[in-house]
């Protein structure tokens, strides 16, 4: 019972975190985001780095600034294009610099 109800809380956590996520993103990425959701068969297919990934993010254990300061790993959580906080949310959607320079789009491909 006290495992379900841990689990619940994570559960609650995680969807809370995904909603204020998706609350940066436009209309128009939101519905692109609603439309593309995961299936088991996608994770299944999906290349084991990017397993990774999205689970490291999911549990903010990526290795960005903010989090390496809460590791003491680094003295500065600072991001080094805009001076903002490094967080997963910071550089996958709200870095104002990385935007303008068309760094990355909506779907995450980096533009060249």
């Amino acid at each position: 019972m006290i495992i379900d109800e841990i689990k619940n809380k994570e559960d609650s956590t995680r969807v809370q975190k995904a909603s204020s996520s998706l609350s940066k993103v436009s209309d128009q990425n939101k519905n692109i985001a609603i439309q593309r959701s995961l299936t088991w068969n996608d994770i299944w297919h999906m290349a084991p780095l990017r397993i990774s990934f999205l689970t490291r993010f999911v549990y903010d254990i990526l290795p960005l600034n903010a989090n390496l300061v809460r590791w003491r790993k680094k003295d500065d959580p600072t991001c080094p294009l805009c001076q903002g906080r490094q967080t997963a949310d910071h550089v996958l959607s709200s870095c104002e610099v990385a935007l303008s320079q068309g760094r990355y789009t909506c779907l995450g491909h980096k533009n060249s």
